[in-house]
Formats: structure tokens, sequence, C-alpha cells
């Protein structure tokens, strides 16, 4: 196992993952890991946007959809920044697809998917795993 770093450190380390997925496993040497971590998050992302899914907003009509802003902000900066161009914006005609629900549980697993993945890079960082 690698040296631990302070855990001021590692914390800013880990938080690299709200930029770009798997960010912070480059920074602490794990390339190959890092890269496919991306691509994971990354196609399912993607995926969710072309099945019709919707980055819901905090402000959003009902708790369930306040429930999934929570965790596709687990993104970071792509989420940022599919709100602000209004991409895959909720529509309420488009709520009824049935695309409409594998869409948003995309979203959402991208979203889960990159915490777990800032929490992976603060216990590499912290020497707590390999």
């Amino acid at each position: 196992m690698a040296e631990p770093i302070p855990r001021w450190k590692a914390y800013a380390l880990s938080l690299l993952t709200l930029l770009v997925p798997g960010l912070s496993h480059w920074f602490l040497g794990k390339r190959r890991r890092a890269l496919l971590l991306f691509l994971i998050v990354a196609a399912t992302f993607v995926v969710g946007i072309a099945l019709k899914g919707a980055l819901f907003s905090f402000g959003a009509p009902n708790w369930l959809y306040r429930l999934g802003a929570i965790a596709e902000s687990g993104l970071g900066l792509p989420y940022l920044v599919g709100i602000l161009a209004s991409i895959a914006k909720l529509d309420p005609a488009e709520s009824a697809s049935l695309m409409f629900g594998y869409g948003n549980v995309f979203l959402v697993t991208s979203g889960l998917m990159n915490m777990l993945l800032i929490m992976d890079a603060f216990d590499i960082a912290v020497g707590r795993k390999d």
C-alpha cells in the first residue's frame, strides 16, 4: 500500500471526482482504474440522456424527483452543466413514457456511482485500501 496522505488532502483529492468522474483515481496513480471508471459513469450518463431521462432540479414538483436530484447531483460538474444548459429538462409530457423511467434509472445510477467513487478515492488516499 502507498503511504497515506493527510486527511485534508485526502478530502480535497477525493472531491476532484465531482469535476470529472475518476479524476481522483487518476491523481492517486490508478490510471487504468480511473479511465475505466470514467467510461462506465460517462456511458451510464449518456445512455440515461439517450433514453429520455431527466436531470431533476431541487425545486422539482414532487419529493421523488427531489430525491432524484440529490442522487444525480453526485455527478458534480456534469450535472451542473446539464441543468444550466437545459439538457434533459423535465418534460411533463415525456414523463408518461416508459423510456423516461429507464432513462432516469440510468441517470440516478450514474450520480450514485460517482458518489461511491468519491468514497473509494478517499479510502485509497488515506491508505485503507489499495
